[in-house]
């Protein structure tokens, strides 16, 4: 365990969630709702985009919907005051069925893409909440509980996807937790799942891989604030929700406003290849440093045939460099990542999903996948370096 002050980053998490918090609330005072209309010559672009890329491949639109068990007669999460921490209510505008001339024709289509709210079936013993914060969070059926892969942003989201399954599924006890990687929306909502006490006495263990608490901590505790404002900057969060404002994330709809925490993990996962069985369960951990997070891991479920991806490969291609200030991304580094987990894992799989997006079903879908992430990375090192060596200038790449 470390020897981290624990009151002083449940503090330093509070201040960051708060700030963020006055942001959102105080949009209204600086941004008209409809926002300025697009230019001719940006409509022009549009329908000229709508024209060249490939709308009609419908298979993402399949694999979104594909396990759907049930969603909550509810759309918006409040936190414990009454405060409306999460609200999908608003993007419902996405299902008037037409273009809109302001968003991009591909941005459009992952913001409908990422309308999936609910409980999910992967397979046989996996299931995710999507729509409930921007990350997923799924629950993996061991003999006598939930495994908990990824526990959401925000305490009050996470409690509410484990109500959720909790009713369809049936009440089990959550016996280990998984964290993925070291953002906060794959940890923050953990104490909405499991509380310290069961921790600390041996009840549920928590996973997480090599370098977790380190990067945690100097991405989220020591810059945490100001990554938080710059955050409102990347992703347009003070915008308000609009076909001429905030759209989407792209890995997901937005992120919720509500009690961000941490537990320590009980165990790292410190070698490059680590199995261990949990409550029945088989899991391999492919550790994957320096890819989409410094401190992030894959998990291999041989019994299955499922390849969980954490956020290597998601729904989309990732960004490289985050406005607000999280380590710079190595493309390349990802690349291989992403690399070894297809000659490992990925020429067996029938199932890969991920803490974004949605699943891929079958082998030749999941390596045409892998192969086109890793094959994208790799080019985005590839050219850069290329083009620098060509002389030409930052600004000009």
């Amino acid at each position: 365990m470390h020897s981290i002050n624990k009151p002083i980053i449940t503090l330093i998490l509070i201040m960051a969630s708060v700030s963020f918090s006055n942001i959102v609330a105080k949009s209204s005072e600086h941004f008209h709702p409809k926002g300025n209309e697009p230019s001719s010559y940006t409509v022009a672009k549009q329908q000229l985009q709508l024209k060249s890329l490939p709308f009609a491949d419908k298979k993402d639109f399949e694999e979104q919907s594909r396990g759907f068990i049930a969603a909550p007669d509810y759309k918006q999460i409040t936190s414990e005051d009454g405060q409306v921490i999460w609200d999908m209510e608003r993007f419902q505008f996405l299902f008037e069925d037409k273009n809109f001339d302001s968003i991009h024709p591909s941005l459009q289509r992952q913001a409908l893409l990422n309308m999936n709210y609910g409980l999910y079936e992967v397979m046989p013993g996996i299931y995710q909440v999507r729509g409930f914060d921007l990350a997923n969070t799924t629950f993996i059926k061991g003999d006598t509980g939930w495994i908990v892969f990824d526990v959401l942003l925000s305490k009050e989201t996470a409690r509410a996807a484990l109500e959720l399954v909790n009713k369809h599924l049936g009440e089990r006890p959550i016996v280990a937790v998984v964290y993925s990687h070291s953002h906060a929306d794959h940890f923050g909502g953990i104490r909405g799942m499991v509380d310290d006490a069961d921790v600390k006495s041996g009840k549920v263990q928590i996973l997480a891989p090599v370098g977790f608490m380190e990067n945690t901590v100097a991405e989220n505790v020591y810059a945490g604030n100001a990554m938080t404002r710059r955050l409102a900057y990347q992703y347009g969060t003070g915008l308000p929700v609009h076909p001429n404002g905030f759209v989407d994330q792209s890995i997901g709809k937005g992120i919720s406003t509500g009690n961000i925490g941490l537990i320590e993990p009980t165990r790292i996962i410190d070698k490059p290849i680590e199995e261990i069985t949990i409550d029945g369960v088989k899991m391999v951990f492919h550790n994957t440093p320096g890819t989409e997070a410094p401190a992030e891991m894959n998990t291999w479920f041989p019994d299955k045939k499922a390849f969980w991806a954490a956020e290597n490969i998601t729904g989309t291609i990732h960004n490289i460099y985050t406005l607000r200030g999280a380590q710079v991304r190595d493309s390349l580094a990802w690349s291989k990542g992403i690399n070894q987990a297809l000659y490992q894992f990925g020429q067996k799989a029938e199932v890969m999903f991920a803490s974004h997006n949605w699943p891929r079903w079958g082998n030749e879908r999941i390596q045409e996948v892998m192969r086109g992430q890793r094959d994208t990375y790799g080019n985005l090192n590839n050219q850069v370096l290329h083009l620098a060596n060509q002389g030409v200038t930052i600004n000009e790449i």
